[in-house]
């Protein structure tokens, strides 16, 4: 099952601070087996070259109908050649994109933000636009296999599911052209409610067990009442790293969180999702990526 690990490139945030190249990183963990990759959003990729590059597309994208910009993604992906280019309103940014789409070759790309999808937003046309950006931006990573997920880290308190799940639906209704893939993670909130209000709001789920358990190791919810409640064919994502009370560690190994019965779980319901790691990042990232590969596949 884990020969097929993936990461969540979080993990990079160390290297990438000490002035390591996105895209080389990219190409390392693909070369080393971790083929399925989660681009996630935050401050160290925007200081990123792949960061500049992600800006400026989003500077551009008003430049282009919705229908035009899915062709230059589809064209990025899968033109034999790179004439196209230069009949765009700014071919030097797509040449930098064909460029990276290269080095991506063989690897599945997905995009994830914060996002406080479970409150009511102050303005709906501001949300909506950061969304059509944030599809489109998961469009071009892979349009074969496009897929954004949301993760809530702002809201606290008790939750108004209509208004979570009303988001949600809103969400999945824009920009119907482009297939993706949406998904939200159980962040502050229980898993299983919010497997709850992504079913009901027509989004899968990405779960990470990690973050059902407090400092003191204590429970939100009791792993086995997900286990309980969920479908394989709710889940598209699983993340896998350890926490322990000092925290969530560099590599997988003992801690809060019991792999062995994940893992249990998801082979005797023939869970086809990815598997990502992410553990807290490293100046050494591989070779934490690495060992955490090494422990779950003894399991």
């Amino acid at each position: 099952m884990f020969e097929n690990l993936g990461i969540v490139t979080n993990i990079w945030a160390k290297k990438i601070e000490n002035g390591t190249l996105f895209a080389d990183l990219m190409v390392e963990f693909g070369a080393n087996g971790f083929r399925d990759m989660e681009v996630r959003e935050g401050d160290y990729l925007r200081n990123s070259e792949f960061g500049q590059l992600i800006q400026n597309i989003e500077t551009t994208m008003l430049d282009y109908t919705n229908a035009e910009f899915k062709i230059i993604c589809d064209s990025a992906w899968n033109s034999a050649t790179s004439e196209w280019i230069t009949d765009t309103k700014h071919p030097t940014m797509f040449a930098e994109i064909v460029n990276f789409v290269r080095k991506a070759s063989g690897l599945t790309l997905s995009y994830a933000m914060s996002h406080p999808w479970l409150s009511a937003p102050d303005d709906i046309e501001d949300d909506n636009h950061k969304m059509v950006m944030a599809k489109k931006l998961a469009y071009l990573l892979c349009p074969q296999r496009a897929r954004l997920r949301l993760v809530d880290l702002e809201t606290e308190g008790e939750i108004d599911e209509n208004t979570a799940i009303a988001n949600l639906k809103r969400y999945t209704s824009l920009l119907p052209e482009y297939p993706i893939i949406f998904a939200v993670e159980n962040a502050r909130q229980s898993a299983t409610l919010t497997l709850k209000l992504a079913i009901a709001g027509g989004a899968k789920l990405t779960y990470d067990e990690t973050n059902t358990y407090l400092a003191d190791g204590t429970a939100l919810n009791p792993p086995k009442e997900f286990w309980n409640n969920v479908k394989m064919s709710d889940l598209t994502s699983v993340h896998f790293k350890q926490k322990t009370d000092e925290g969530v560690l560099s590599e997988v190994g003992d801690g809060f969180v019991d792999f062995k019965t994940i893992v249990q779980h998801l082979k005797s319901r023939k869970y086809t999702g990815d598997l990502l790691l992410e553990n807290a990042p490293t100046t050494h990232s591989l070779i934490d990526a690495l060992n955490s590969r090494k422990y779950l596949l003894a399991l």
